[in-house]
């Protein structure tokens, strides 16, 4: 009985290593939703037009590799790391603003605030290792 359970435990394992070995080499799992579902998500929250959501991709993919070229570049350790990430954020806030206007912009900073009270607010997960 105990070397049936030691077996199937030993296969169980070996079918998870081998399921996560399907990913291809240098492909990382996304962490977040997508641009496209995260445009979709602020189109309906902001009522968005077509052109308003081709703009702010657009903007979403500039962004996202300002931001992998920043990572790279800038080691997370170095003095200036966090006034460099905020310097950025600032500027992807003035771009977006530009992108969306005032009105939709504050609604986006309000729909922010909201969420993160709600995470704030939500018991703390506990840690995956």
């Amino acid at each position: 009985m105990k070397k049936n359970v030691i077996a199937l435990f030993a296969a169980l394992f070996m079918l998870v290593l081998i399921a996560n070995a399907q990913q291809p080499a240098g492909q990382q799992k996304q962490k977040g939703p997508s641009i496209e579902n995260r445009v979709e998500k602020m189109a309906t929250d902001l009522g968005l037009t077509d052109v308003e959501k081709t703009a702010l991709k657009d903007l979403m993919v500039k962004q996202e590799a300002d931001m992998k070229k920043f990572r790279t570049e800038v080691d997370k350790e170095s003095p200036d790391f966090k006034t460099k990430m905020k310097e950025i954020r600032t500027s992807q806030e003035a771009e977006l603003k530009a992108v969306l206007g005032e009105a939709k912009f504050k609604k986006l900073m309000e729909i922010r605030a909201e969420m993160k009270k709600a995470a704030e607010q939500k018991p703390a997960a506990p840690a995956v290792q």
